[in-house]
């Protein structure tokens, strides 16, 4: 009777190490093929898709709406406190080149809607923000924290990625060369 025991436990431990190298594959993969990690090796993908509703209601954004304009997306949480810091700037930058064709958005994840509406109120944000549920887009996207921004071009591909928080001077130095290709 001992000796199926063990090796039941040993079929165990082998269907177990399987299933642990399975899922180390798949995250190397899904590394390797996100938004942030395509930026980082010189690429510039195609910003993936998504439609969303906004935070405060109205009607869901699709990103691939906004080809033609430049854009500034932002993923941010209201609990997180560079986002927090970077909030006033990115709302400065809507204000200021709203005109040239560059449109900001926030996307809100990994947060309740509720809290994303008092966060948009207290920094009076007027720039679209839009709400994911789960972490499916976190993952796409490639993120590592919040917050990170995204600069897309007007033919919707990635062109920069910033890591951590930004200010409006760096935003800038990046953003104005895509202005002048209108």
């Amino acid at each position: 009777m001992a000796v199926p025991v063990r090796r039941l436990l040993q079929a165990g431990a082998i269907c177990l190490l399987l299933a642990l190298v399975a899922l180390f594959a798949k995250s190397v993969i899904d590394n390797q093929t996100s938004v942030a990690s395509q930026v980082a090796d010189g690429r510039h993908p195609a910003a993936p898709d998504f439609t969303l509703d906004r935070v405060g209601g109205g009607s869901p954004l699709t990103l691939s709406s906004l080809r033609g304009k430049v854009v500034v997306l932002n993923f941010w949480a209201s609990w997180c406190d560079p986002c927090k810091t970077e909030a006033p700037a990115l709302q400065e930058l809507a204000d200021k080149y709203k005109a040239d064709g560059v449109d900001v958005v926030g996307l809100d994840s990994q947060d309740s809607t509720g809290d994303a509406a008092a966060f948009a109120r207290r920094y009076h944000l007027t720039y679209p923000l839009v709400h994911a549920e789960g972490s499916e887009i976190y993952h796409r996207w490639g993120l590592t924290g919040y917050p990170e921004t995204f600069l897309l071009d007007r033919q919707g591909r990635v062109v920069h990625h910033f890591p951590g928080e930004v200010s409006a001077a760096d935003v800038e130095a990046q953003l104005k060369p895509l202005i002048g290709n209108a």
